[in-house]
This record gives structure tokens, C-alpha cells and sequence, in this order.
């Protein structure tokens, strides 16, 4: 009895995988393949190293960071390392940035002390709270990491 049952239980998996193995197949044999993605080694490496990695706490390269927080947002950033001088073309969505103190940019710590000008709210973009345009900051050193 017992070996039927194991038996019975063997075929009843291998019809399972075999249909399943079918139905795979013909979805294959219908698709429009996209060959240069399909055996782009770029693509392959990205999407297996990403969801694997994907668990790894990394900070975003466009954002200022204070206390560990993302507190603005930046566009265009110059980095002059022989003068100790980072240049954004402008700093937004930074209502929480706490000008008086130094923030984090990528590995840097940074302390504000020039902008062409500040901008509260511009009503065409809100969405972007206050804005400082042509800021320049001096690097204060390296944040910890």
C-alpha cells in the first residue's frame, strides 16, 4: 500500500511539472523577444544583484541629509575638492534644512556659506518648498561612516 501511494504521488508531481513545463513553453514560443535585452550581461547582473541587495540601507545621491534624515534635494552640483567648495545649482524641498548647522552630501559634510538667492514657496512650484538657487558650500570634512 505504502509503495503504491509514493507512486501514485510521483505521477501525480511529474504530470504537474509536465504541465506546467507546456504551458511555459508555448508562453515562450508566443512572446515577441527582445534579444538585445535578453542577452545584455548589463541587465542580467542588475536585476540579480538588485533584488538581492535591495535589503542594503544606502543614502540617495541627490539629497542633503541632516541627522540622518534626507532634508533637501539638489540639482547640479560642481565639486571642487582642491578649494574645499561644493557649488549646487539650486537646493529645493528644503523647509526642513537647518542652514546654521552643517548637512551631509554624499560623503561630505558641508556648512552653507553663499546663495544667489532663496526662495520661500515660488507658487509654480510648490512642490519644491524653499529653494536655494546658486548655493555654495564648504566642506567641513567627511561624514562618518
Amino acid at each position: 500500500m505504502y509503495e503504491l501511494i509514493q507512486i501514485g504521488s510521483k505521477v501525480i508531481i511529474i504530470a504537474v511539472i509536465l504541465i506546467i513545463a507546456i504551458f511555459t513553453s508555448y508562453k515562450v514560443w508566443k512572446a515577441d523577444l527582445d534579444i538585445n535585452k535578453l542577452l545584455n550581461p548589463r541587465r542580467a547582473v542588475e536585476q540579480s544583484v538588485d533584488n538581492k541587495l535591495s535589503w542594503l540601507p544606502t543614502r540617495e545621491t541627490e539629497a542633503i541629509y541632516q541627522n540622518d534624515n534626507i532634508v533637501a534635494r539638489i540639482k547640479g552640483e560642481k565639486i571642487n575638492l582642491e578649494d574645499g567648495i561644493i557649488e549646487f545649482d539650486e537646493i529645493y524641498q528644503s523647509n526642513t534644512l537647518d542652514l546654521g548647522s552643517e548637512f551631509e552630501f554624499q560623503k561630505w559634510k558641508l556648512r552653507l556659506f553663499q546663495a544667489e538667492s532663496m526662495i520661500g514657496l515660488n507658487p509654480s512650484r510648490s512642490q519644491d518648498g524653499r529653494i536655494i538657487q546658486k548655493a555654495k558650500c564648504k566642506i567641513a570634512g567627511e561624514r562618518r561612516p
